[in-house]
């Protein structure tokens, strides 16, 4: 049977866990402390109010800065429960736990998913789905970890167990840097104007993509993760610096390339496998209705399984650049085909 549970928090994450758990039969509530994103949360199906039955397991989901103090409150008022939290700094949050005594029944957690929107209207019950979702024990009971980790398996995650600090210093290399880095490129747009912002290729929309992120939530971040990500970037402007100043600047900038090649082939591809080296074929396509799902038709009808897929827009013409990445012995198949059928392949 699944543990009653209660959800502290009806954003984006809280209200998303509340629907997938409740699609999975767990009894659920949910409260938030603003009323109409308490209500939504209801009305959306990700929990009922909380009733006199006291729950088992508590998830808190509020926003990082407000985590310690809400699982803090949380292990006083539901004495008999397991707390575990989402925020995405574990560290300060256990220092916290364990100042009450009763860090036992506390067990951090970090699911490694998000959205471009935030707020119940944007929750979806498999926003975690196939998803890492991170557990740091940091001392809890064995049960209670047990009991925290049937919410990542209900959901369909892939668990990964860490301690807090460590947990930390990983995330932020591999996602609170990264947000950093690819705001610093964008702002650095600023001096052009419109025609020469126009010239961008797809490198620089692939560089900037989480630049639009909003800005609250990793103010929050930046400062619970202080150390970590100062570390981070100290270690990222070195590099920069020895680029620039680098009596043989190519010779510079091939070294860090190299290693950068080195370190993309370490990130997991497809299926959380190794990554593997496909061939992009690029196909010119009018920007009018049905043709892309008329390429990919196409594709499909030769038997060839497409591994990713990428979509560049001219910017001064009604046609965009479709990438079809697959498998090395596929890819002269699959130009052949595609020309035939009458789509023009642009030259790699």
């Amino acid at each position: 049977m699944s543990p009653r549970t209660h959800i502290v928090g009806a954003g984006l994450i809280g209200a998303s866990i509340g629907i997938g758990l409740t699609a999975e039969g767990w009894s659920v509530t949910i409260e938030d402390n603003d009323d109409e994103a308490q209500a939504l949360a209801r009305s959306i199906g990700a929990g009922d109010a909380l009733g006199d039955a006291q729950p088992e397991l508590v998830i808190v989901a509020v926003p990082p800065s407000a985590a310690a103090a809400v699982v803090a409150a949380a292990l006083g008022r539901f004495p008999d429960a397991v707390v575990t939290d989402v925020a995405s700094v574990k560290a300060p949050i256990a220092a916290a736990a364990h100042a009450t005594g009763a860090s036992s029944r506390y067990v951090g957690s970090h699911p490694m998913a998000g959205r471009e929107v935030s707020g119940g209207l944007g929750a979806q019950g498999d926003l975690f789905k196939a998803r890492p979702w991170v557990l740091c024990p940091n001392g809890a009971a064995e049960d209670a970890v047990a009991l925290v980790a049937r919410v990542p398996e209900a959901l369909q995650c892939d668990v990964v167990t860490m301690d807090a600090e460590a947990h930390d210093a990983a995330v932020a290399r591999v996602s609170h840097a990264p947000q950093v880095a690819a705001s610093a490129v964008a702002a650095a747009l600023g001096i052009l104007d419109a025609d020469d912002v126009a010239l961008a290729g797809q490198g620089l929309r692939d560089v900037t993509r989480i630049a639009a992120s909003l800005p609250g939530m990793w103010a929050d971040i930046a400062r619970l993760n202080r150390a970590h990500l100062v570390e981070t970037l100290d270690h990222i402007i070195a590099d920069l610096e020895e680029v620039r100043e680098a009596d043989d600047i190519g010779e510079a900038l091939t070294d860090l390339i190299d290693r950068g090649r080195y370190e993309t082939a370490r990130i997991p591809g497809k299926h959380g496998g190794a990554t593997r080296d496909w061939t992009p074929v690029t196909v010119i396509v009018p920007d009018t209705p049905g043709q892309l799902l008329r390429l990919l038709a196409h594709t499909a009808e030769v038997d060839v399984n497409v591994e990713d897929i990428a979509i560049e827009h001219s910017p001064r013409q009604p046609v965009g650049l479709t990438t079809l990445y697959v498998l090395p012995s596929h890819a002269p198949d699959l130009v052949a085909a595609l020309e035939r059928q009458g789509w023009e392949i642009a030259a790699s």
